[in-house]
Order: C-alpha cells, then structure tokens, then sequence
C-alpha cells in the first residue's frame, strides 16, 4: 500500500491512481473487520460498519463521477479534495489495523468511516476551466525552473533527491516537547522545486515540514512574518526556503528568528544550512533539512541504554532521550508488552524502575 499521495500528473490520472490506491486500502479494510467480527462481541455494529465500507466501495469503483461536486475554484481544492479522500481511507485503514491488536474501540471506527464518507463525497470533477488552469500554472512553473542556471538547478535537485532519500529511510519518533510518536502516520510528496512533509493524522498533524525554492523577487522578511500567522496553535511547522545565496538582511532574520509554533531554515546551495542555533525546536528539527544521510533509530539507542543500565527509571530515559513523562511512559509500555523490559518497582513507587529481562537458559 502507498504512503505517498499522489498529485503529479493529469487532473485524471491524479484521481485514478488515488483511486486505485484506496481501493486497495478499503479491501484490505474489509478483510481485517472480518477478523474482527470473529473475534469481537459488537458484531451488530461491526457488520453496519462493513455494510456501509461496502457501499462506499462500489461508489468510489463507479467511474460515473457525476455524483460529485461540479464547481472547483482552483488546483489547491482539487488536491484537497484528493488529499482528504486518501488519508480519510489509509486513517480507517490503520485503525482497524490497530483494534486487530489493542481491542475494538467502536467510537474511533465511526468517526473515521464518517470522515471518509464525507471525503467520497467531497471529491470534484476536473472540468476544463480547472484543467487550463492547471495548464497556465505548469507552463508558468516551467519557465521559472528552466530559467534557473543549469549549475543552481542540478543542485537544487541534488538537494531535494537527498532529503527525499532522507525522509523514506527516516522518520521523526520525538517531536519537539517531548511527545513519543512512533506510532504516528508519516508521509511525504515532492516536486521539481519542493518537497513536503508531514506527521500525524487526516484531524491532527503535529508535524509539517516543507522546503522550496524560493525566489527573491520580495522582501522575504514581510512574507515569512505573514506566514507565521497561518500555522496552527498545537502544529509545529518547519519550513526551508532554498537559494543559490541568500543576502546578509536574510541570513540574520533567519539566525534570530523564533517564534511559538514556526521554525525557519534557509538552504544555501553553496554554503548550507542557516539558522537560529540557540533556538532549541529549530536544532531539534535540523535533521530533517541539514545533509546528513540517516539517524539512528529510537528502538537501537533505547536498546543501548538498556544495556549500559541494571536498573533504570522513567526520570533517566526521560533525560537521556528527551521525552516528556508522557513520552517516556508510552515508550516503556512498548518494550514492557513486547517483553523486552520488566517493571520492578513497589506499587507505591511514583518513579517507575525497569530492569532488562533475563534470557532463560
């Protein structure tokens, strides 16, 4: 199953291979709420799930699309829209792949099938105004890329191949605060001058990262002020703006910068990454826009610790790792339930202490 979203190509080769994809997702759907209806005490509800699934299924396998909006105000709806439709079904997806191991949540099923069917019937037509549209926008794209030198373009593209590289062979597992999340859905889509990023769920996503090019035919300092307003109050949002040179006004908004929810990075094609370094969400963000290839993965430093430690507490993984208590918690759940870690303390003990277990001889 993809985790990309796609929206590169002709307005209807967009909705058919999104299409295709969600199929795929509400099938698979289909067989895991069998499972669970085997094994579940709420099987009235579990089959008006399915019934329904089933309906959405043979709507969105009929190529009539008459059903569906007619008017579409842009290209940024229209990929909405497909966005919605997408994540909507890999959200339902995932949750039935969850309760198969954790248990049936009933609730959490029908707000995310609701929330699908409101995506099926969300979807718009590509009608030609959209699609000339479309057309002007491309050519203007074009243009603008073919206008770069041909030394700037090939290490613009150099750079976004490196971070899309980066960001299919790594995700983050700790976001800034503090808050553990492995578990968390990761996805990406790129373009000839951009690439975005972002960590969380079709209601909530904590994490978006995006880099571009940027052109600097305004003072950029008035539009990333403008920008700030925009990202939401529980999301952090690290955006990278990539040049050839950046001028000096530039480099010290950028090296001062700070703000709540907003991080700010500008690539530098020849001299690298510049930003605020005494600002601690935009250093614990940094990986995912500097040139280096990987990270080492949570489970493998947690492993590490483990091994260097007879006995540990939540406080110490706390402070070793940078995780809230919170965090910290669901991480040592993980490893006590997968019977890597066993909890040794008093019941009266507020700090937590875990020790490895002992492979039986």
């Amino acid at each position: 199953m993809s985790e990309k979203i796609h929206e590169i190509g002709s307005l209807e080769d967009i909705q058919n291979i999104n299409t295709e994809n969600v199929i795929k997702n509400i099938e698979h759907s289909l067989l895991l709420i069998d499972q669970l209806i085997q094994s579940s005490e709420n099987i009235h509800e579990l089959r008006s799930f399915r019934k329904k699934i089933s309906t959405h299924l043979s709507e969105i396998q009929d190529k009539n699309l008459g059903k569906f909006n007619k008017k579409t105000s842009d290209h940024n709806d229209f990929i909405s829209a497909e966005k919605r439709f997408y994540e909507a079904a890999g959200d339902l997806h995932a949750e039935f792949e969850k309760q198969l191991n954790d248990g049936i949540n009933v609730k959490s099923i029908r707000i995310l099938l609701d929330t699908f069917e409101i995506s099926v019937n969300s979807r718009l037509i590509p009608t030609s105004e959209l699609k000339k549209q479309i057309s002007d926008m491309k050519k203007s794209e074009e243009s603008h890329v073919e206008l770069l030198p041909s030394d700037v373009k090939n290490e613009l593209h150099l750079y976004l191949n490196m971070l899309q590289t980066k960001y299919s062979k790594n995700r983050p597992e700790i976001i800034f605060g503090g808050d553990y999340v492995k578990d968390l859905n990761w996805k990406y889509v790129s373009g000839d001058d951009f690439i975005k990023a972002r960590l969380g769920s079709l209601l909530e996503k904590p994490l978006v990262l995006e880099a571009h090019y940027q052109k600097m035919e305004n003072r950029l300092i008035d539009q990333i002020q403008i920008m700030d307003n925009k990202v939401k109050k529980n999301q952090h949002k690290c955006l990278c703006l990539i040049n050839e040179s950046w001028d000096e006004e530039t480099k010290d908004f950028a090296s001062r910068f700070v703000h709540p929810n907003l991080v700010l990075y500008l690539y530098d094609l020849d001299a690298g990454l510049i930003f605020n370094k005494g600002n601690k969400m935009a250093e614990h963000y940094a990986f995912w826009f500097n040139t280096e290839p990987d990270m080492k993965k949570l489970d493998e430093l947690v492993m590490d610790f483990i091994d260097d430690h007879e006995y540990f507490t939540e406080y110490e993984v706390a402070e070793a790792f940078g995780l809230n208590i919170k965090g910290t918690k669901k991480l040592l759940k993980g490893l006590v339930d997968n019977g890597i870690i066993i909890d040794v303390s008093f019941e009266s003990e507020i700090n937590k202490k875990y020790t490895k277990i002992k492979p039986k001889d």
